[in-house]
């Protein structure tokens, strides 16, 4: 097995690249600069390639199992590295939590991606995999969906400067919410507090892009879907424009990083008013991104069956996906 990664010299392309290292799996790293390539450690192999040159990136990825894109924002870069995985035929992950590049690739490119043969999983992050298997194993307790909600809840939570682009990107825009049938843009407002599974987590909520929304509507028929996020994460990005942003820390320092914890609660109701719950929990949430992208890259290569751009929860078994990140401190758990 080879794996290519785009965007390798970024916060979390660096410990993604270390994770393969650390599972003695074949890597190309892929960047524009070389000095940086050559400063990132391991056993890899280097490329220096543009973004601008589809069909050069494509040749280079020929022979590579998965890519796994870090080119954030995605808005804005992403469809450079899907191009090229669609014409090496190469499946594709990305660490994208943009919702509407979500939405696009879903869009745009399934029919795409299935005709190369290929897998495309957007969104292969900390919060979107994990919420995404959740809600699988919630709605499979019920006969039919009402609605469906998930609440994601970040606590101690220093983000890296991509990270905080693409976040900052995502607030200008109206969340996507689903109801019957249809996308439909609603500001963001509070919605109460939710009580997330320790008790010191109770907090307000808003209304959120939520990504992992796009993919379970795939291959989740409610009525009604949307996200929130807490009170820490908004108050995080309180104040922030491009300029601040750029003179930030490329991420936060590795203590602090191992601090973070982020709990993603998923909560279904049928139309006779039954209601389902389940969360996965998590910290160190930059390296569990990595350990989610790296572990979503393997399994694409044992997928059966269909192909194109797919949830994690169409493309893998859940319990299986979720056991399997126990070790590296995830727990989750569904019940009434």
């Amino acid at each position: 097995m080879k794996i290519a990664v785009y965007g390798a010299t970024g916060y979390t392309g660096r410990l993604i690249v270390a994770e393969l290292v650390r599972r003695n799996i074949s890597t190309l790293i892929l960047g524009r600069n070389e000095q940086d390539l050559a400063s990132i450690p391991g056993p890899v192999q280097r490329q220096v390639a543009g973004l601008d040159d589809i069909e050069a990136l494509s040749n280079h990825l020929q022979g590579c199992d998965t890519v796994i894109s870090c080119v954030a924002p995605f808005s804005q870069f992403g469809f450079y590295v899907l191009e090229a995985a669609i014409l090496a035929r190469c499946n594709y992950i990305d660490t994208s939590g943009e919702q509407r590049w979500i939405q696009r690739v879903f869009d745009e490119y399934g029919p795409r991606a299935a005709a190369a043969g290929i897998i495309c999983i957007p969104s292969a992050t900390d919060d979107t995999v994990t919420g995404d298997l959740i809600a699988g194993l919630v709605a499979k307790r019920l006969d039919t969906l009402e609605s469906l909600v998930v609440h994601h809840g970040f606590f101690d939570v220093d983000m890296s400067r991509g990270t905080m682009k693409s976040f900052y990107a995502l607030m200008q825009i109206p969340p996507l919410i689903w109801r019957e049938g249809r996308w439909v843009e609603q500001a963001s407002s509070a919605l109460g507090n939710v009580r997330f599974p320790a008790a010191e987590d109770e907090q307000a909520s808003f209304l959120f892009p939520g990504a992992e929304l796009i993919g379970i509507q795939h291959h989740q028929a409610a009525n009604k879907m949307h996200a929130t996020v807490n009170l820490d994460l908004v108050s995080a990005m309180t104040g922030l424009n491009e300029d601040v942003i750029a003179t930030l820390p490329k991420g936060p320092a590795e203590e602090r990083r191992q601090a973070a914890r982020l709990t993603m609660l998923v909560e279904a109701t049928s139309p006779n008013g039954q209601i389902v719950r389940g969360y996965a929990r998590g910290h160190d949430l930059y390296k569990l991104t990595a350990v989610v992208a790296v572990e979503a890259a393997i399994r694409c290569r044992d997928v059966r069956g269909s192909r194109g751009v797919l949830a994690p929860s169409e493309a893998f078994d859940a319990e299986s996906f979720l056991n399997d990140l126990q070790q590296f401190g995830v727990d989750w758990y569904i019940g009434v």
